[in-house]
């Protein structure tokens, strides 16, 4: 395990979780609370970016992992909770300042290179942004060495 992943494990941030693809916000996750949870299961098999509540709902944890939009877990959900609705960002993302290296000054390009949409742009080098091209995929979080880019579900 890596150093990072075993000390935000220690200190796990809370209310910070999004619903999986291929739901919304009028999802009912009732049929997951009896579920054992093949979603997860095939998911750990691509991301691991899914994991399960203490109720059993579904969520993404972008410490982990970003989601990749692999259909793995859709394929894989016997109740039809998760179905095909149209894409929209799974969660708002964005760099914080006073934390990100490349804004301190420091030639760091990680969260662009996680990137798959290409989304996060650089102002001169050391101002880097996110822009509307962003999925809210999550897979610039943990390639993030400082913890710099956060998000909201």
């Amino acid at each position: 395990m890596k150093r990072r992943a075993f000390l935000t494990r220690l200190a796990p941030k809370s209310g910070r979780r999004v619903l999986p693809p291929y739901t919304g916000a009028e999802t009912d996750f009732s049929p997951c609370l009896s579920c054992h949870g093949p979603c997860v299961t095939a998911c750990e098999e691509e991301t691991g970016v899914l994991a399960r509540d203490a109720q059993g709902r579904p969520f993404l944890d972008f410490l982990r992992a970003g989601c990749t939009f692999c259909r793995a877990c859709l394929d894989a959900c016997p109740e039809g909770v998760l179905a095909e609705p149209g894409r929209s960002p799974l969660a708002e993302v964005w760099i914080e300042t006073g934390a990100c290296l490349a804004h301190q000054g420091v030639v760091c390009v990680a969260c662009k290179q996680a990137c798959p949409e290409d989304a996060v742009i650089f102002e001169g080098m050391m101002r880097p942004r996110i822009n509307e091209a962003c999925t809210g995929c999550g897979l610039c979080v943990p390639a993030c060495p400082v913890e710099a880019v956060a998000w909201s579900g």
